[in-house]
């Protein structure tokens, strides 16, 4: 007969079982223990920011970016605030089944889309889906228009406040401030070289959500960290100057039908950039839509600088004591055959001094001084007046140009170098190179940006030689040298004209039919105090194309303005003359 179990027979485990029970509660325990353990001591942070990320929404606080200012407070470049307006489409509501309410509602929305410029339609599209918290209904909306559709008082509409970047000065100004990206950062220009300075740092503020699936904002915390402003930055511009060498550029190119131009004008004494300007140029307003001009093209395109390197070689030879300003030089009938190549000049000049070979840019007397002095000396020297080393502006996209390595030139690329053919430079290296005649004997470093900062000049000639020059390149602009249109009433200025062909960037060579046409030049010549260099780029043939009928006019306009607003004492031969003017008027007031 089968003994019957009790109740707790039936329920009560073995000892095997019990063990195994515990042994896995046990471990149960332990595998908990150890996740706190885990999560509280490993995680803790990851955890706790996964909370803030549910409780708390982060916002950027933009700061105000920095002015861009001319040489006097001018402002160049400056950031206004304007709105983007945001719209909540699960709150916006357009419909209302009362007719009276249903008439303001529409009202409304026409204000609405008149003043964010849009068709109802397209208003509602972008109001279509309801799950949609902040849809941007419109960007770059003005304070004022911003004000009108708070006051609409549609429920669900709000605002974001950023700064867009403005540029009141425009074209002449474009290719040295620059411009800035959508994202606020400076794309070209000062707004680039200068981009961490101006934009600032950004803030950073807190907002409470209550963490659903389509959070809405319950509250606020205060700022956490709040944004710090750009810094204003000044630049050795002259507004003025940079105005007048844009305007007299313009002219000169739309004269003479050519493609572009660019001027640099430095002072002299302290290598400070007062203007530099090319044309045509772009509205930096509206930047997406520049065009093939935007470059600086004063530091980024290179030209074969042509007769305004033939002072830096006979100074080679007057430095070397190889000839004098008045040594005699014999450029024949205008045609010189040197290596097989013909070397010629504007026409026949005969026997000429070395300061004449300067004052009407012969090619044949270049070519023949420079066979007095070695490749190396000659290379040298170039360098030593900063041809083929970038400047030190760290403009962005300047080029240094190009000197062959002399060890690997030919008789005829040591002559051709001689009379600026063969080597390649940006218009700013001219300008700079200039300073050497200004100063003494002394290159300047330059400088776009000011500062306090302690410039050391480089000392690259001899005073004497300097000075020799100078009276030579002075003599370039009286009435029968090549550039009488660079003069300037009442003042005396130096300089030298440059008149190249093209090179040919497809078949290599020249093209004999279109020019670069330059000028460079100082004054007054009693005590330098400006440098300036200006190109042409392809004049029309038929209209001109030498450098000082091109170039020279630019550098008189724009010379004579630097000298009257800088109050620079009159020193040329007119002085006299107006002198006498005055004591004859003086004395017919007297009568």
């Amino acid at each position: 007969m089968n003994k019957i179990r009790s109740r707790k027979e039936y329920f009560e485990l073995s000892k095997a079982r019990r063990r195994i029970v515990l042994i896995l509660i046990l471990g149960m325990f332990l595998v908990l223990f150890a996740q706190a353990i885990k999560l509280a001591a490993f995680e803790k942070n990851k955890l706790q920011k996964e909370s803030r990320q549910r409780q708390h929404r982060e916002l950027d606080l933009y700061p105000y970016r920095g002015k861009i200012l001319d040489r006097n407070g001018s402002l160049l470049a400056e950031s206004t605030p304007v709105y983007s307006i945001i719209g909540d489409a699960a709150k916006i509501n357009f419909k209302n089944k009362d007719s009276n309410t249903q008439a303001t509602l529409n009202k409304q929305k026409k204000k609405l889309a008149s003043l964010l410029k849009l068709r109802e339609i397209d208003l509602d599209k972008k109001l279509k889906n309801k799950k949609r918290r902040a849809v941007r209904l419109k960007k770059n909306i003005s304070p004022d228009t911003k004000n009108k559709i708070m006051k609409l008082g549609i429920k669900g509409i709000s605002t974001n406040k950023i700064y867009k970047r403005f540029y009141p000065e425009n074209g002449p100004v474009a290719h040295v401030v620059g411009f800035t990206g959508s994202d606020g950062n400076g794309q070209e220009g000062i707004e680039m070289i200068m981009n961490k300075s101006l934009a600032g740092e950004k803030g950073k503020k807190i907002n409470l959500i209550d963490g659903k699936r389509t959070p809405r904002v319950i509250g606020e915390f205060q700022a956490i960290k709040l944004p710090k402003d750009g810094e204003d930055i000044r630049l050795t511009i002259d507004l003025r100057l940079q105005n007048e060498a844009y305007n007299a550029l313009r002219k000169a190119i739309e004269k003479h039908e050519a493609l572009s131009g660019s001027a640099v004008l430095l002072d002299a004494k302290t290598g400070e950039i007062l203007a530099m300007t090319n044309y045509p140029s772009f509205n930096p307003n509206g930047y997406n839509k520049v065009g093939k001009f935007i470059k600086n093209r004063a530091v980024t395109d290179v030209f074969e600088p042509g007769s305004t390197i033939k002072p830096i070689s006979l100074a080679v030879a007057l430095e070397k004591n190889i000839i004098t300003k008045d040594s005699l030089i014999d450029t024949g009938n205008g045609k010189y055959k040197y290596e097989g190549k013909w070397i010629e000049d504007h026409k026949a000049y005969g026997e000429i001094t070395v300061k004449d070979v300067i004052k009407v840019s012969s090619n044949i007397g270049s070519a023949k001084i420079s066979q007095k002095i070695s490749s190396i000396n000659l290379a040298t020297m170039l360098k030593k007046f900063g041809y083929g080393v970038k400047t030190g502006i760290n403009f962005p996209g300047e080029v240094r140009g190009t000197i062959r390595n002399h060890t690997k030139w030919k008789k005829i690329d040591h002559s051709r170098a001689s009379y600026g053919y063969g080597i390649s430079s940006t218009l700013i290296q001219t300008a700079q190179a200039y300073t050497v005649f200004a100063n003494q004997g002394k290159l300047v470093p330059i400088s776009l940006i000011k500062s306090n900062d302690l410039k050391i000049s480089k000392r690259v000639l001899s005073p004497e030689t300097s000075k020799a020059m100078l009276t030579m390149l002075e003599s370039v602009t009286d009435h029968d040298g090549t550039a009488p249109k660079a003069k300037v009433y009442g003042y005396r200025v130096a300089g030298k004209t440059g008149t190249t062909w093209k090179t040919d960037p497809v078949n290599g060579g020249y093209l004999r039919d279109k020019y670069m046409s330059s000028f460079v030049g100082l004054g007054p010549v009693t005590n330098p105090r400006f440098v300036m260099a200006v190109v042409i780029d392809e004049p029309l043939k038929k209209r001109g194309y030498s450098g000082g009928t091109l170039a020279g006019p630019v550098f008189s306009r724009v010379m004579a303005k630097a000298f009257e607003w800088y109050s620079l004492d009159a020193d040329g031969l007119e002085l006299e003359e107006m002198q006498n003017k005055k004591e004859v008027y003086a004395d017919k007031r007297k009568l």
